[in-house]
């Protein structure tokens, strides 16, 4: 039994881990004049680097350095409102287009219910629903937390052993603005720069021979630097230390690699 629950355990957390893209670009840098909390017009780039946090230290490892590049290629009506499609690139080939939106100030991702850039596991993609819709992830004039996604979801079945274990979850995000600084990465400064935290939240509860088991909640943390006149200037991932118990088991602890994702340069036209 506990083999059994390890392993169901175990594959929730490392569903959770990201999928890093990369490419190039040789653009300049070009700033724009007017106020703007995500510029999206067609034809702006911007590139970063992206570097693995170790899953043991949480540290930066220097080794696993790449490069993505995001490049607005236009506009389109999505769900009721103008998406502005990111087309993003790792080694100059097109591997998949995010979607934007903005209003007055506010920025919002046309998602699932995570942000961009994570890639689930098959088993994970089964349970969290796939269907798309907007998420504000970003007010310049929050005062407080706000809900991005809230859902319940039974009649999902966590296939192991050539059994179908039955399955049901809470999954919400929230959004929270936290300061508003100058910041400096890769030595160009950013004035005006606002942090933002994401929260992911799991709670599931499983059921074995008829009884159902609630697991600790699953929670993982996401933050965004949006600069003025210029977009997202960095995200962070932290490294994954997860730790999931049920009554009568031992604690299964699980750490994961994370990632931080900072501007290089761009150019907004």
């Amino acid at each position: 039994m506990k083999s059994l629950f390890s392993s169901v355990y175990i594959i929730f957390a490392m569903g959770l881990s990201f999928g890093l893209t990369s490419c190039s670009d040789n653009s300049s840098t070009t700033p724009t004049p007017s106020a703007d909390i995500m510029p999206v017009t067609t034809g702006s780039h911007f590139v970063y680097n992206v570097i693995r946090l170790d899953s043991l230290t949480g540290q930066r490892d220097l080794n696993t350095v790449v490069v993505d590049s995001m490049i607005v290629s236009g506009s389109s009506l999505k769900d009721g409102k103008t998406a502005y499609a990111f087309d993003v690139f790792r080694s100059n080939v097109k591997i998949r287009t995010d979607f934007y939106a903005k209003e007055g100030q506010t920025a919002w991702g046309y998602w699932q219910f995570i942000p961009p850039g994570i890639v689930l596991t098959d088993l994970i993609n089964t349970i969290i629903p796939q269907t798309r819709r907007w998420s504000k992830f970003a007010d310049l004039n929050a005062t407080a937390e706000w809900t991005i996604a809230d859902t319940n979801i039974t009649g999902v079945s966590v296939p192991f052993n050539g059994q179908n274990i039955p399955l049901s979850s809470n999954i919400s995000m929230k959004g929270k603005k936290l300061e508003t600084s100058s910041v400096t990465i890769n030595g160009n400064s950013y004035p005006n720069t606002t942090k933002f935290e994401l929260t992911l939240t799991l709670k599931p509860s499983i059921t074995i021979f008829g009884n159902a088991f609630a697991v600790d909640p699953i929670i993982v943390k996401q933050y965004v630097w949006i600069a003025q006149n210029v977009g997202i200037v960095k995200e962070e991932f932290p490294a994954l230390d997860l730790k999931v118990s049920i009554p009568g088991l031992e604690p299964i602890q699980f750490k994961g690699d994370g990632f931080v994702k900072e501007l290089l340069r761009y150019s907004v036209k």
